[in-house]
This record gives structure tokens, C-alpha cells and sequence, in this order.
């Protein structure tokens, strides 16, 4: 998504910032629900390609684990009585990584000048993320900060075990196909030309098989520098594709109808909507500003979008109930539990029961697609071995039958 460089204003003072979004509106919207009237919001340049394409290999942000372990951190030294300038004075001591780190002089800076917390961790929105910022805003309202910090550390770690669940199905299988693929670019790059000339020298007929694949080697060697070209051509240019909008949105959708995995990723991504929902709900946000929270939370830029349409038609009077029946996100059982919940007050219980759901889903699906994938990567990998053995190995024993037969 596009970088944008900001100015706004809070009770206190003036802020500034870069924040990424998918237009200079959404930065507005995520300005003035953490309490900022923006002043000026423009578009920073894009980087060079080469820059762009590095800097994502870089692990330029804190990751998911350092943020549980600093919510996890901040809410035992809350609630243990410590004051909140100590309490980040002393995690800052032992943070590793050098963007955090200055993270928390800023904030301790701010506090330190009269200003909330709220506003000192939205003014970084790249680490803290926009989940952080609204609920330790409720935390101070409310006077419970130690409350606020447990439920970021909770949130923030039911999300990273439900990436994990995801990352552990799909990581076996691509591991697997790699490797066949590489075996056969090695064979043909290596191995073939070698059985190729000794062919050549007994003049023998080739099986078709062999043929295909001495052909293959061929090319290959032939062309190696352009397909060389062509795939770091591709790798530079994925970056700048996924951040168009509409092709990053199709692709999104995409992986949602995805054979074997598609209705893996789509449940996971339920569980986690139906999670933050609930525990947006519970803090007291409105469903507006629940919506606009998880615009800002969700990678899907497909669910994106229809939260968008949610949130508009919210806004213009209907229920969340009518809302979420004009998208296409929810199934049937999803949409009874909204309406249930919103007729009887009791929406964040319903929804974190929707997610318990999915989460159990989740791990019936995961054990399913491993008792599936096992037989069928076996049934991959032997193709590929029987493409080789019969492409090699059977000119080799016409030519040592009719050895024999010359005898």
C-alpha cells in the first residue's frame, strides 16, 4: 500500500507521521478515530524498485513476538502498581530491536511533556498498529490501563497462533513441491546432457520420454540467462504489482477460492475478524468504529473492501445486521449470530463464540489437509522420479539389450 506523510492536531499539540493506507481518506478516517484532526496528508515518492524490493527482505519493523512480549510486559508492571513512565523506561533497557527502542524514547519524551499515551503510541502507527492505540485510549478513560494491556496481549497472541496454525499447513507442501522442482531443473541442467551425448554416440532411437526431456535440458542451457532475467524481472516487479490496488484485491480474493487451502485461509481469516469484533465490542468502541478498526487490522484487502461497505452503510442508518447480509464475507450461520446478538445486546459474546468456532474449524481443517496432502505429495514426488528413471534410464537398457544381442 502507498505511504503517506501527515500533520494533525491533538488536544495537546501538533503531531506528524508517515502511516501506509490505501488512500489519503483512509489515513483521515484512522486520524480522527484516535482523537487527531489532520491538517496535511500527502503521498510519499516511491522508493527506487531495487530499494523497494531489498527493504522487504530487511526486517525493518518489530515483529509479532516482540509486540507480545512488550503488551505482555506493560501489563504486569501495570497492574503490579509501577507508574507508566517506569514501567516503558524499563522495557526500553531490554528491547532488542532499534526501532522499538526509539519508539519508546518518543513515548517516554511525550509523556514526560504532559501528553496521554494514547496519542504519543499513535504517532507510531507502523509498530504499535491501529488495534493498540484505541484501546489503551479506552484504558486511560476508563482508569484500567493494566485491563487495556491484557487484552492487547491476549489479541495480539490468538493472532499470531492462528497465523502460525496457517503458516505450519502451507509451509510442508511448498517445501516439498520446491524441492521436486529444483531436482528436476538439476537433472536437466546436469545430469541429462551427460546421458544426451553418450545417446548421441550409439545413434540408438529415443523414447519419446527421452526426447522430451534432452529437449528440456537443451533449452535451459540455451536460454538459462534470459529465464535468469526473467525471474528477477518478476521478483522486482511483485512488489509494485501488489501495491495496485485492484490487482491486490483480486489476488486477495483469489486465495480465498484457492483448491485445498482456500477455505483454510477464508476461516482463519473469519476467526480472527469475529476475535478483534468481539474484543473491540467488549472495550466499548461503536460497530463504526469497530469497522474502521479492522479496516486498518486486516492484510485481505478483498475483506477490506466489503468491511468498507459495511461500515458506509452503517453510517447511513442500517443495522449490522443489514450490512453484513450485502457482503459477501459471512456465511449463513455467521449472519444469525450477528442477528442474534445485536437484538439481544450480547454481540461480543456471540462473535467471540463465532470465533471459538472457526478456531476449532481451523484445526479440523489443518488435520484433514495434512491426512490429504500426505498421499498426494507422495503421488508428486513419485511422478517426478517416474519421469526420470523411465526418461533415462530405459534408452539405457534398449541400448544394453541390444549390446547383448550383437553378442
Amino acid at each position: 500500500m502507498p505511504l503517506f506523510r501527515y500533520t494533525a492536531r491533538n488536544p495537546h499539540d501538533l503531531i506528524s507521521g508517515t502511516l501506509q493506507a490505501a488512500d489519503s481518506a483512509s489515513v483521515a478516517h484512522y486520524l480522527l478515530n484516535n482523537m487527531m484532526e489532520p491538517l496535511t496528508i500527502e503521498e510519499v515518492a516511491e522508493k527506487p524498485l531495487l530499494w523497494q524490493t531489498l527493504s522487504s527482505l530487511l526486517p525493518s519493523q518489530p515483529n509479532l513476538d516482540e509486540m507480545i512480549l512488550f503488551s505482555r510486559q506493560l501489563a504486569a508492571l501495570t497492574q503490579a502498581g509501577v507508574p507508566i513512565i517506569r514501567s516503558l523506561q524499563t522495557i526500553r533497557e531490554h528491547a532488542h530491536h532499534p526501532r522499538m527502542n526509539r519508539a519508546l524514547e518518543s513515548i517516554i519524551e511525550h509523556l514526560n511533556s504532559g501528553r496521554d499515551l494514547t496519542s504519543a503510541v499513535a504517532q507510531h502507527p507502523q509498530i504499535f498498529g491501529p488495534v493498540m492505540p484505541r484501546l489503551i485510549h479506552i484504558g486511560e478513560q476508563t482508569g484500567r490501563l493494566d485491563s487495556a494491556f491484557e487484552q492487547i496481549h491476549t489479541y495480539l497472541q490468538r493472532d499470531r497462533d492462528s497465523k502460525r496454525r496457517l503458516q505450519t499447513a502451507l509451509r510442508y507442501p511448498l517445501l516439498v513441491l520446491f524441492s521436486a522442482l529444483l531436482t528436476l531443473l538439476v537433472v536437466n541442467a546436469f545430469v541429462i546432457p551427460t546421458f544426451a551425448k553418450m545417446f548421441a554416440r550409439f545413434g540408438a532411437d529415443l523414447p519419446l520420454l527421452t526426447r522430451m526431456l534432452i529437449a528440456s535440458s537443451q533449452f535451459i542451457q540455451q536460454s538459462w540467462p534470459w529465464l535468469l532475467a526473467l525471474f528477477l524481472a518478476c521478483l522486482l516487479a511483485l512488489p509494485v504489482a501488489m501495491r495496485n490496488l485492484r490487482i491486490r484485491r483480486w489476488w486477495d480474493r483469489q486465495k480465498l477460492q484457492l483448491p485445498l487451502v482456500g477455505n483454510l485461509i477464508q476461516r482463519t481469516l473469519l476467526a480472527r475478524l469475529s476475535r478483534t469484533f468481539a474484543m473491540a465490542q467488549r472495550s466499548g468502541l461503536t460497530v463504526t468504529q469497530t469497522l474502521d478498526m479492522l479496516e486498518e487490522t486486516l492484510d485481505n484487502h478483498f475483506l477490506v473492501q466489503q468491511l468498507s461497505l459495511m461500515r458506509t452503510s452503517v453510517q447511513e442508518g442500517e443495522s449490522l445486521t443489514q450490512a453484513a447480509h450485502r457482503t459477501l464475507l459471512f456465511p449463513p450461520m455467521v449472519l444469525q449470530m450477528i442477528a442474534v446478538g445485536e437484538q439481544s445486546g450480547k454481540l461480543d459474546e456471540l462473535l467471540q463464540e463465532v470465533a471459538l468456532f472457526y478456531d476449532r474449524e481451523v484445526e479440523y481443517e489443518l488435520q484433514a489437509l495434512n491426512t490429504l496432502l500426505e498421499p498426494l505429495l507422495l503421488a508428486i514426488v513419485a511422478v517426478v522420479v517416474l519421469i526420470l528413471a523411465l526418461g533415462i534410464f530405459l534408452p539405457m537398457w534398449n541400448l544394453g539389450s541390444v549390446a547383448l544381442g550383437r553378442r
